[in-house]
């Protein structure tokens, strides 16, 4: 009734239009406001002031003058360290605050973090009676994209509802840590001089779960709101009958998603093929959230798996290389911490580190030996780059086929199923071929004499000359190499 006469007194006594309402914007407190966050503090509560008029507005502001109210009469939520809160309890009644939550914990260490800003005029839903919805900023300075609740005409001294209500889509969640809903908006009428217009989470009814109460001002009304799904979706809801204009609203959604468990008993195969690696692994004892499994080789994903799948043959992966593979459970928040293990392909065998074929230690072969190459099935033979014969385990070749005065290039091939290595090679001969000088397949004076012309530098000796003459193999010829022949043919 009083809203009534009050309204009907303002239209007898004005001839004028109504008056143009431009809400510059107005900057709101923070939440934490009293919080400095390099203090400790043993306890934080989370309050909810509910200052409907200026003198509850007042005795809170003047008394407590770091919370930042700085919007006027509202709803606020703020975070009291205990101290503070004690003197809360000395000045407002239990009438005008409650405690939303104590002990309370600051989302600051969140695992994880979401934010999706929606404009005013794209609401999920709308509803009223008595058409009381525009789709204008009106008196909202600097803002696009609004919607408007309540009756426009400023002379009509009844109320008419309207009531508007935006979607969030979050993240997948295992569970949720705190969301907040800041209401970016103004009223834009005179009349009535105080707020009647709320906020709060759209159940699945329909309904209102909460009633925050709005500022006038244009600014940021920003709220703790409670977990509370509406078709599966987060709906702020706000309604009003004071031409209250919604610029934008905001969810911030502070959620932790745990991972699936990781895959167990990864095992990758060790030299067992020459072609790929084997690896497999087995899922998790909690796996009924695993949706699946990823694949990576040294940090890089190559394959991806249903949950029926266990195993995977490698045939991209390098020879000569261990490679590090790692298994991980997929699920619907990411992928589990790594599983992993090792593998290499079976390869050709090293080439052997070194092969001793013999200098004339022998009449009438040549000894061939040679070190092991790991993991070898055979050894091949080869004198003068033509394949003698496979070598044993007892890595040694005896070649009864020399021809006598000439020296023999003899190599070794280590083999395996997988390949062959490289060669290594020794230069060896038979001894009979020393001494005969003259090639006449006897050691006599003749080759003496032969020798000592050589020596005497009568004439020049070929490469087989040579090799024959040089019988201490000192890569010289000398009154030595004599003694050794006359020796030679005396004994």
């Amino acid at each position: 009734m009083a809203k009534l006469l009050f309204i009907l007194l303002s239209f007898c006594f004005s001839s004028d239009a109504k008056d143009i309402i431009d809400r510059p914007f107005k900057q709101a407190g923070a939440i934490e406001s009293l919080i400095n966050i390099n203090n400790q503090y043993d306890e934080l509560i989370l309050v909810q002031l509910d200052l409907a008029n200026d003198s509850l507005y007042n005795i809170v502001n003047s008394n407590i003058p770091d919370l930042d109210l700085n919007i006027g009469p509202a709803t606020y939520h703020r975070v009291f360290p205990t101290q503070e809160f004690n003197r809360l309890e000395d000045i407002l009644s239990l009438d005008n605050y409650h405690i939303l939550k104590q002990p309370y914990t600051l989302p600051n260490n969140s695992r994880q973090y979401w934010v999706e800003v929606k404009q005013g005029g794209n609401t999920q839903g709308t509803y009223t009676e008595d058409e009381a919805i525009s789709y204008t900023c009106d008196c909202v300075d600097g803002a696009s994209d609004c919607v408007k609740l309540g009756w426009d005409s400023w002379y009509n001294p009844f109320d008419y509802w309207g009531e508007a209500w935006w979607a969030f889509d979050p993240p997948i969640h295992s569970y949720v840590n705190e969301i907040r809903v800041t209401v970016r908006g103004a009223q834009c009428d005179d009349l009535p001089l105080w707020s009647d217009t709320y906020m709060g989470m759209r159940e699945e009814s329909g309904y209102f779960s909460q009633d925050y109460l709005l500022s006038e001002q244009y600014t940021d009304n920003i709220y703790v709101v409670p977990e509370i799904w509406s078709e599966g979706m987060l709906m702020p809801m706000v309604g009003s009958n004071d031409n209250y204009v919604i610029d934008q609203v905001t969810v911030q959604f502070f959620y932790t998603c745990l991972s699936s468990d990781a895959p167990v008993n990864v095992a990758s195969s060790d030299g067992n093929y020459c072609d790929h690696i084997d690896i497999s692994w087995e899922s998790p004892e909690d796996n009924d959230d695993v949706l699946g499994y990823n694949l990576y080789r040294d940090q890089e994903l190559i394959n991806q798996f249903s949950t029926d799948n266990f195993n995977f043959s490698d045939y991209s992966a390098s020879a000569g290389i261990v490679h590090e593979y790692c298994v991980v459970s997929v699920g619907e928040c990411g992928e589990s911490e790594l599983s992993c293990n090792t593998g290499y392909r079976k390869s050709a065998p090293d080439t052997v580190d070194f092969v001793d074929a013999s200098d004339g230690l022998f009449n009438d072969y040549v000894s061939v030996i040679w070190s092991a190459s790991e993991d070898v099935s055979s050894y091949k033979i080869y004198r003068d780059g033509v394949w003698l014969g496979i070598g044993n385990d007892e890595l040694e070749y005896l070649d009864y086929y020399i021809d006598i005065g000439y020296e023999h290039n003899y190599c070794i091939e280590a083999i395996n199923d997988c390949g062959e290595s490289d060669w290594q090679c020794d230069i060896g001969y038979g001894a009979m071929g020393l001494g005969d000088v003259n090639d006449d397949s006897s050691i006599d004076v003749l080759d003496v004499v032969a020798i000592v012309n050589i020596i005497m530098g009568y004439f020049d000796p070929t490469t087989s000359q040579f090799w024959s003459s040089d019988l201490n193999n000192d890569e010289q010829i000398n009154i030595q190499d004599v003694i050794l022949l006359v020796n030679m043919i005396l004994n």
